[in-house]
C-alpha cells in the first residue's frame, strides 16, 4: 500500500493436521512463549521525516513509532496511511510608530509564530503467519496524534517621552500533549479435534478486533489588548495581540473482521477432519495415529488415513505447493522436540512423495517443536492434540 499525505487544515486567526507427534522425552524446563511461524513478510515504508519549522513545536518526531510495524519474518505488515496536518504561519504584527509630544515613539513588533507540520501516525495492521489448521494472530498497532506547543506572545513595554511606561502584555503559551490510542490484538486459534470419532467438527473462530478512534481537542491562544491612552501631550494608539486558534485533530477507528475455519469429516474415514482456508486445505486426525511414542516411523495402521487424504487432494486439483510442518507437546526439552518434529515432518513428506505420488519438488518441511500448541499442554488430552503433523496443500 503506498503512503499518501492527507491534508488537514490548521486555522490561525490574525494444512494437513495428522496427530501423532508425541514428545515424551526427558523432563525439561518450561517452554518459551509461542511465536508466529516464519515465512517472510511485506511492509510499506513510511516517508522520511520533514524538518520542523521554527516557532511552535511538535512534541513527537515525525515517522514510524510502533515497533510491531517494522518488517520481519513470519508476518505481513500493512501500513495505514498517515494524515498530515499542514504547517501554517501566524504572521508578525507591527505596531506602527507614532508621534507624541514632538517625539517619535518607535514601532513595535509582535513576532510571527509557525505551527509546524504534524503527522498523525495511524500505525499498521499486522497479520502473523500460522500453521495449517490455524488462523494466525492479528494486531492493529496503536496510533498517535503528535502534540504541539505555542510559545507565549509579547507586546513589548513602551517608555513614552514623559517617562510614562506602558507595561508589556504577555499572552501565555499553549501546550497540547500527544494523544496515543492503544492498539488491539487477537491471538492465534487452531482447529481442535473432537473427543469422539464421528462427532460434529466445530468451527474455529478468531474474533473481530477494533481500535478506537482518538481525538485531540482544539486549542486557543487568547487575544490581548493595550487600550488607547489619552495624555496631555497627545494620544497613544491602542494595540493588540491577535488570538491564535488550532482546531482539534482526530484519527479514525480501525477494525479487522473476524475469521473462521469450517471443519468437517473426510468421507471414508472415522477421524480425519478437513478445513479449508483461502486457496489451501488442511486435514487433521485424532489421536496418536501416525507414530509410536517418541518415534519418527509412520505406523502401518496410519497409511489408510494418508491414502484418504491423498485421494481427496487428487479430487481437488493439482497442488502448487505442499508444506509439511511437525508439532509436538511440551514434554521434554525444546531441542529434543524441535528435532523430533522435524524428523516426523520429513517422514510424512517422504511418504507423500514415495506412496502418494506428489512431486518432490513441491514439498518442503519445517519442524516447530512446541511453539504452536492448539490446545492446553497442562492435560493429557491437550498434549495429545498438540502432537500432530500439519500438511498444507496450496492450490493455484
Amino acid at each position: 500500500m503506498r503512503s499518501s499525505r492527507v491534508s488537514v487544515s490548521v486555522l490561525a486567526t490574525g494444512a494437513l493436521l495428522l496427530a501423532g507427534c508425541s514428545g515424551e522425552a526427558e523432563p525439561a524446563a518450561s517452554p518459551a512463549e509461542p511465536t508466529p511461524s516464519a515465512t517472510g513478510s511485506t511492509v510499506e515504508e513510511k516517508r522520511s521525516p520533514t524538518e520542523e519549522s521554527k516557532g511552535a513545536t511538535a512534541t513527537a518526531p515525525v515517522g514510524q513509532r510502533f515497533s510491531q510495524c517494522e518488517p520481519g519474518e513470519g508476518k505481513t505488515v500493512t501500513m495505514l496511511e498517515d494524515e498530515v496536518i499542514e504547517a501554517q504561519e501566524v504572521p508578525e504584527v507591527v505596531v506602527e510608530a507614532f508621534e507624541l509630544g514632538g517625539e517619535t515613539v518607535p514601532a513595535q513588533v509582535i513576532e510571527a509564530v509557525t505551527i509546524p507540520e504534524r503527522v498523525i501516525d495511524r500505525g499498521c495492521i499486522v497479520e502473523y503467519d500460522a500453521p495449517g489448521g490455524c488462523l494466525g494472530a492479528v494486531e492493529i498497532s496503536g496510533a498517535l496524534i503528535p502534540g504541539y506547543s505555542l510559545p507565549s506572545r509579547v507586546l513589548p513595554a513602551v517608555m513614552l517621552p514623559d517617562g510614562t511606561v506602558l507595561e508589556e502584555i504577555v499572552v501565555d503559551g499553549v501546550t497540547q500533549p500527544d494523544v496515543v490510542v492503544d492498539g488491539v490484538s487477537a491471538e492465534q486459534v487452531c482447529q481442535v479435534e473432537d473427543d469422539e470419532p464421528g462427532s460434529y467438527v466445530s468451527a474455529v473462530y478468531r474474533p473481530a478486533i477494533y481500535r478506537a478512534a482518538g481525538y485531540q481537542p482544539a486549542s486557543y491562544q487568547s487575544v490581548a489588548y493595550r487600550p488607547v491612552e489619552y495624555l496631555d501631550d497627545g494620544q497613544v494608539p491602542g494595540a493588540s495581540i491577535p488570538g491564535v486558534s488550532v482546531p482539534g485533530s482526530s484519527v479514525s477507528g480501525e477494525s479487522v473482521s473476524g475469521a473462521s475455519l469450517e471443519g468437517y469429516r473426510l468421507e471414508g474415514t472415522d477421524d480425519v477432519e478437513v478445513t479449508d482456508k483461502d486457496e489451501s486445505v488442511s486435514y487433521s486426525s485424532e489421536g496418536d495415529v501416525l507414530f509410536g511414542n517418541n518415534e519418527d516411523e509412520i505406523l502401518p495402521e496410519a497409511t489408510s488415513a494418508l491414502e484418504a487424504v491423498v485421494a481427496d487432494i487428487a479430487d481437488r486439483g493439482t497442488p502448487a505447493a505442499v508444506v509439511v510442518e511437525g508439532h509436538t507437546d511440551d514434554v521434554g526439552t525444546e531441542e529434543h522436540n524441535l528435532d523430533l518434529s522435524e524428523r516426523r515432518a520429513q517422514a510424512v513428506a517422504t511418504w507423500l512423495v514415495d506412496h502418494g505420488g506428489l512431486d518432490a519438488g513441491l514439498v518442503s518441511t519445517t519442524g516447530h517443536g512446541f511453539a504452536h500448541p492448539r490446545a492446553d499442554n497442562d492435560t493429557d488430552e491437550g498434549r495429545a492434540q498438540n502432537r500432530r503433523v500439519v500438511i498444507t496443500i496450496k492450490f493455484e
